[in-house]
């Protein structure tokens, strides 16, 4: 799943590891590993993406989905290490307007750090 790193000394960011593309079933898998960690209080996540090339619509609106619920208790999601064609169908459905991505995972924990 992934590693849990300390926020500069305030809460934890969970970094979730893609082992394939964001089909539904995969996307369902992943749902469920936030319900896990949202239950034990968790609420920043990096999505790393390194190892996704390509996206289904239907995994897009799980993602947005859970994005939601995240926020709505003060918490986000933010994706990195995005593949080309990947950014560009998440350019195309406007997914990036609403989730911040990053080029590596140092520059997306940072972001937490800034805001």
């Amino acid at each position: 799943m992934g590693n849990r790193l300390n926020r500069f000394g305030r809460s934890q960011v969970d970094v979730l590891r893609c082992p394939e593309d964001l089909n539904a079933s995969y996307m369902v898998e992943l749902k469920l590993r936030f319900r896990r960690l949202l239950n034990q209080n968790h609420k920043y996540f990096l999505l790393d993406l390194g190892k996704v090339h390509h996206v289904e619509l239907a995994g897009l609106g799980i993602l947005v989905d859970r994005l939601k619920q995240i926020r709505s208790i003060k918490g986000d999601i933010r994706l990195f290490n995005l593949q080309p064609d990947v950014l560009k169908t998440l350019e195309m459905v406007g997914i990036t307007g609403v989730v911040h991505t990053f080029e590596n995972e140092e520059e997306a924990l940072q972001s937490f750090a800034a805001a």
